[in-house]
């Protein structure tokens, strides 16, 4: 079977004015993750909450709705609401690692309550799930045996994929994913499971296809934020024209500084959303500190303007089988 490779989500950079320029000009993904979606009211979910997932703002862009919660009835009335607006899957975030998120037991700080999610999957499952059903999870939160319950519980529901990042919450993202326990839940779930984690180069991705043959769903966040082609690459190489592939990233980060301009108020909170795109992009430079300098030091829509036309001009960029994490 092919790989298909999915754009993991990043809260504050991967929202849809990103995902669809993406899409637009480097491709290579069959699906992008939005960032989370959490709180509701009792009775409905705000449009507002849904903004980053309204249709007329992922045209063309096969993106997949993300939620946060802890709590059947808000999952319903997310579920209701995804369905609502035409989407036919979401996806639950177990694997959020962060204090603020995991302290309040959602995100992988929930994944140690393997009862807790089975009652909410029993009620959400008693009153009709409207759309599939994926999860994205980690291993565990202090300890990565939470995972193997879990996988338990996953058997009794009809649960389209299950994506996980082998680390545990308090992991953060130090150290490395671990390839054993990935393993082992292999042989304890008959659901389809993805990898997620540490694919950063021809070299990792390597790696894992040839110690996992029989997996085909790669989640790539961090590696695909560096350098944009390297999911079209490693799909397939034929596709990569590293020629156009400066104009590329130059249409790609102007499209997103113009409709940006146009949602916001200033031109300084424009700046700011460009500059952690672009620490991620100078990766795919052959001196990364060279090409994020100039963007870094700007404070002014002219000289933003400029630093990234010098860069483009001036720093060489590296194609994804030059890649050496």
């Amino acid at each position: 079977m092919n790989n298909r490779f999915y754009l993991a989500p990043f809260q504050g950079i991967t929202d849809a004015i990103y995902r669809v320029s993406y899409h637009k000009y480097f491709g290579g993904f069959d699906k992008y993750f939005a960032p989370y979606i959490s709180g509701t009211g009792d009775v409905k979910v705000a449009k507002s909450k849904l903004k980053d997932v309204w249709p007329e703002y992922n045209i063309d862009t096969p993106t997949i709705p993300q939620f946060l919660s802890k709590d059947a009835n808000e999952v319903l009335l997310l579920l209701e609401a995804f369905s609502a607006l035409g989407y036919t899957e979401a996806n639950w975030n177990l694997g959020c690692p962060f204090q603020k998120v995991a302290g309040k037991k959602r995100g992988s700080g929930l994944l140690p309550y393997a009862d807790e999610i089975k009652s909410i999957l029993h009620q959400v499952k008693d009153k009709g799930i409207p759309i599939d059903l994926s999860i994205k999870m980690r291993t565990g939160y202090k300890t990565d045996r939470d995972i193997f319950p879990l996988l338990d519980v996953f058997e009794e529901f009809d649960i389209s994929e299950i994506i996980i990042h082998p680390r545990t919450g308090i992991q953060l993202y130090k150290g490395l994913a671990s390839a054993d326990v990935f393993e082992e839940c292999l042989s304890k779930t008959t659901h389809s499971l993805g990898w997620n984690g540490d694919i950063v180069d021809l070299k990792s991705f390597n790696t894992l296809s040839q110690r996992f043959p029989n997996i085909y769903l790669w989640m790539i966040g961090r590696g695909a934020l560096s350098h944009p082609g390297l999911a079209l690459w490693l799909k397939d190489p034929n596709l990569y024209n590293h020629e156009d592939f400066k104009e590329k990233i130059f249409n790609f980060t102007k499209d997103i500084y113009d409709a940006t301009l146009t949602r916001t108020q200033g031109i300084n909170q424009v700046i700011d959303r460009m500059k952690p795109i672009w620490l991620y992009l100078s990766r795919s430079f052959s001196d990364p500190n060279a090409a994020f300098r100039r963007i870094r030091k700007t404070t002014e829509a002219r000289e933003y303007l400029l630093a990234v036309e010098e860069t483009l001009k001036n720093e060489i960029l590296l194609r994804p089988d030059e890649l050496n994490s």
